[in-house]
């Protein structure tokens, strides 16, 4: 630890009060090198989970040119995207066929009719021995963009060993009605006044993504991973609306706020208390 002594310049004979002298061992860091140890320290503590974007404004483009299963399928491999849009395993060498199939746990069959669509459809591009994301949909890395949803990586591989690749493309179609302040499947998602924000009923998700009503309810109350629901419904009067899990789809920087962790908290805890 640094001692603070007085101090006289030998070369202009001025005398300084107060005087760091550093300790062996002490060194001088710059600011960027300290906000630098920070972020590593802070990934390290657990306090900056991993997470992909995606691009609420792009992924029409997606949905309308990709099966209910392949998009559930492409949800889960966002969690192997580097910075460079680069699939990748977990020792970090380049994603192969072979891979793949081992990851989405799949049959070369299904991997190749997977692989056809994507390409077809201009999400996944091949580079020799590499497969690449379009970033137009989803990437890794920050943006300043806020028209976008971050995916946590570690919550949708638990998702996926739990529900099947078609109702995580249910899910997949809701990612672009995530209201910004509050996680609200809605119609307006970029309306900033939560007062004036349109929630999407059960038909309304039942319309948009192509399912029974019936078959859309029962994913809504029932989707879950481990003691986590997907989505939770929220009851107001005669009206039923719906928001999805933050700790695994948020739009905005840092925590979610309160309310919205004790609504996903809630109801886990009374699904333990009733176990």
């Amino acid at each position: 630890m640094a001692e603070y002594k007085p101090l006289m310049d030998p070369e202009t004979g001025e005398l300084f009060d107060r005087t760091a002298i550093l300790a062996d061992g002490d060194r001088i860091t710059s600011a960027a090198q300290r906000e630098e140890y920070r972020r590593i320290q802070a990934r390290q503590n657990g306090r900056g989970p991993e997470f992909t974007v995606t691009q609420m404004h792009n992924i029409d483009e997606v949905i309308e040119r990709v099966s209910d299963k392949h998009c559930g399928y492409l949800l889960y491999l966002q969690c192997f995207v580097n910075y460079d849009a680069i699939l990748e395993n977990p020792n970090k060498t380049a994603m192969s066929r072979d891979d793949m199939m081992r990851t989405l746990k799949i049959g070369r069959t299904t991997l190749h009719h997977f692989l056809k669509e994507m390409t077809e459809a201009g999400v996944i591009h091949e580079a020799g021995d590499k497969y690449r994301l379009n970033p137009r949909y989803h990437f890794q890395g920050k943006t300043d963009n806020t028209a976008v949803v971050k995916t946590f990586v570690a919550k949708v591989k638990e998702l996926y060993s739990e529900v099947n690749a078609k109702d995580l493309g249910f899910v997949y179609k809701l990612l672009r009605h995530i209201h910004l302040e509050t996680n609200t499947i809605c119609a307006n998602p970029f309306e900033r006044d939560v007062e004036n924000t349109v929630p999407l009923t059960k038909e309304d998700i039942a319309a948009l993504t192509g399912v029974t009503a019936k078959s859309v309810y029962t994913k809504l109350r029932n989707l879950r991973f481990g003691d986590q629901y997907v989505f939770a419904e929220v009851i107001y009067g005669n009206a039923r609306y719906y928001k999805i899990n933050p700790f695994v789809f948020y739009r905005k920087s840092g925590q979610p706020d309160a309310t919205l962790r004790e609504m996903f908290s809630i109801r886990n805890n009374f699904a333990k208390r009733s176990a």
